[in-house]
């Protein structure tokens, strides 16, 4: 094993969210694989809502320090921000935390560094500690306020108001939205559930009138909208979708008009035979759905037939619907929506003693050391 690893092509991952770290456990084995990423740990996008009302379950399952991954123990992890990509040196340029450059050569470059979105995504770099106090501040702002905006009928909008609501009762939270139903792209059986759902929770529903959105978005204030009503609430969340893609780091003839990487069915970069891209980052799709969906085994498989000298034959096809958990783990239990708009129903015993240690924990993610410090 060491002489092959030895002699085994360099794949290098920009970006080890929830399928950079995926991807990197399954290609390890075989490749000499380096992470870049900005922060030490995996922060995940998921279950916002149970994020901002629920943060000691949530950390423990969706704040993990990627040194804790058993699948990664073979990975050179490095705490650095993409500043430049030369494809024909195949190599990439990084910012240390100390301030000083590092220049990384690959064999085949994966880009997943993901997007800004709202005030949960960045890709500043930042340490335990500061990703800690920063989750801290987010869940006590919203535990303080009485009254709460959110901004945007997307998933983690109507996760983040459905949570505040059932957690503290007592709170106003009223949803913004600027179509008819939330869940945009989402079956219409998932968005008509949530509606019922939502208000049978006391979350006040505000449709058909979109938010003007400033440069800067502020905690709490004002919120104006295109018909000229406003609002005002102690605290706002700005949930609605203005995604920013981190590529600023790629040459331009790799990006479409709105900063994301052009990607192939193949999740290939056009214009590459040698740089893949997965993620938020990816134009696959309107949605960018190849975060989810089992893309990553798409992409492993068609990184080891190129290094093997073979074509690739995995294609990625988005579904005609999201889907998945919107909301996060209830009370009484877990629901999944399905892209045809069926629904499956977990038990809360399931979730938090199969479904999570051992499904996503030990089965998709290799692994993680809960005892490691």
């Amino acid at each position: 094993m060491s002489g092959q690893r030895r002699n085994a092509q360099t794949v290098v991952i920009i970006g080890l969210g929830d399928t950079g770290v995926l991807v990197a456990s399954r290609l390890v084995k075989q490749f000499k694989v380096i992470g870049i990423t900005t922060k030490p740990n995996l922060v995940s996008g998921q279950e916002l809502g149970k994020r901002l009302t629920d943060l000691p379950w949530w950390k423990v399952h969706y704040n993990t320090p990627l040194k804790r991954f058993l699948g990664l123990s073979a990975v050179e992890i490095i705490q650095a921000k993409a500043e430049w990509v030369n494809s024909e040196q195949r190599s990439v340029r990084v910012r240390l935390p100390d301030g000083l450059d590092s220049i990384i050569h690959y064999d085949y470059l994966v880009i997943a560094s993901g997007t800004s979105n709202g005030f949960w995504r960045d890709d500043s770099i930042r340490s335990e500690k500061e990703i800690d106090d920063a989750l801290q501040a987010d869940a006590t702002r919203i535990e303080a306020a009485n009254t709460i905006a959110v901004v945007g009928g997307g998933p983690c909008g109507v996760s983040c108001a459905l949570n505040i609501r059932r957690a503290d009762p007592s709170k106003k939270v009223t949803l913004y939205f600027s179509g008819d139903q939330p869940l945009v792209g989402y079956h219409p059986t998932a968005q008509a559930y949530y509606d019922k759902i939502l208000k049978d929770a006391g979350v006040t529903l505000q449709s058909n009138d979109r938010a003007i959105v400033p440069s800067v978005t502020p905690h709490s204030g004002v919120i104006n909208f295109e018909s000229g009503a406003s609002a005002e609430a102690e605290a706002i969340l700005w949930t609605v979708g203005k995604r920013k893609p981190h590529s600023q780091y790629l040459p331009t003839e790799l990006l479409d008009t709105e900063g994301f990487v052009k990607t192939q069915s193949t999740l290939e970069v056009e214009g590459s035979d040698t740089i893949f891209a997965i993620g938020d980052v990816a134009s696959t799709d309107s949605d960018r759905s190849s975060a989810r969906n089992w893309a990553y085994g798409i992409l492993v498989n068609n990184i080891k037939r190129k290094a093997a000298g073979k074509p690739v034959n995995q294609f990625y096809k988005p579904p005609p619907n999201r889907w998945g958990s919107i909301v996060g783990p209830q009370a009484d239990g877990l629901t999944l929506h399905q892209h045809t708009g069926k629904r499956v129903r977990l038990s809360r015993w399931l979730v938090d003693n199969i479904l999570l240690p051992t499904v996503v924990q030990r089965m998709i993610y290799r692994g993680v050391d809960r005892s490691a410090n």
